[in-house]
């Protein structure tokens, strides 16, 4: 156990110098920014307390539009940065004869990674809910929709992070998985264009599937915000999609002369 405290301790050590923190600040930045417009906006202001308005739902919605177009970008560079250090200077060939296994190397540094991201994660959300109370929302928080909101966002972005984990580590050439992500923000956008059907399939979408209200017509110019149904089928598969994409990227990796 002491030992793998000070792998863990190694590792993070290596990071020091590539300006990670800073990465996180900048999205970080993103997201709450785009809350803090909707929560600033004079329509959203002049029905703040309105239980028909849902005003939490509202900032929600507008933080998971965020999450949708900025997180697969922000887990794709952070990740290519965190494995880019090792093929510089042989540094994987260097781990393996200082004693570390390839599922070591494998385990350790994804965890450090997805450690990094839980504390950025959880900032970010003390800040949103922090935006609501400071814009003047009284209603109660709906505790529950945002336990399983707050998860769910986890669940999606571990999933997309053992995509992007093992595209790094196989392509010395980390463009390759920078691109990915880009390309995965806009077929997170595309999909919600998609019927839910189609766009089930495509989990870089998942964040907008977290979206809690929806319009609804009730006359030829008139429309109505209508809560939508707690979903929790992307918690659930994007779990089964990272467990799954984790354990076979590992036994792969284990094959490959890295």
């Amino acid at each position: 156990m002491e030992n793998r405290i000070k792998k863990f301790q190694i590792e993070s050590k290596k990071y020091r110098h590539l300006y990670i923190p800073i990465i996180f600040f900048l999205f970080l930045c993103m997201d709450i920014g785009t809350v803090l417009m909707t929560a600033l906006d004079s329509r959203f202001q002049s029905k703040i307390n309105y239980l028909e308005s849902y005003p939490w739902l509202q900032l929600l919605n507008s933080y998971l539009i965020a999450k949708l177009i900025f997180t697969p970008t922000l887990l794709s560079v952070v990740i290519s940065r965190m494995v880019e250090i090792e093929n510089t200077g042989h540094m994987w060939k260097m781990l393996k004869t200082s004693g570390w296994t390839v599922e070591e190397i494998f385990n350790i540094k994804f965890l450090s990674i997805f450690k990094k991201y839980t504390v950025f994660q959880m900032l970010e959300w003390i800040l949103f809910l922090q935006v609501g109370k400071t814009v003047g929302i009284t209603i109660p928080i709906p505790t529950e929709r945002f336990i399983i909101t707050l998860l769910s966002i986890m669940a999606i972005s571990f999933a997309i992070m053992t995509f992007h984990y093992f595209l790094s580590m196989v392509c010395e050439n980390q463009l390759i998985s920078l691109a990915f992500g880009v390309c995965g923000s806009l077929a997170g956008i595309i999909g919600t264009l998609l019927p839910l059907s189609i766009s089930k399939f495509i989990p870089y979408s998942y964040y907008a599937h977290l979206l809690s209200t929806e319009y609804v017509r009730i006359g030829e110019s008139q429309w109505i915000q209508k809560e939508v149904p707690l979903r929790l089928y992307p918690l659930l598969v994007s779990l089964l999609l990272g467990g799954f994409v984790f354990l076979w990227s590992r036994r792969k990796i284990k094959g490959l002369d890295i």
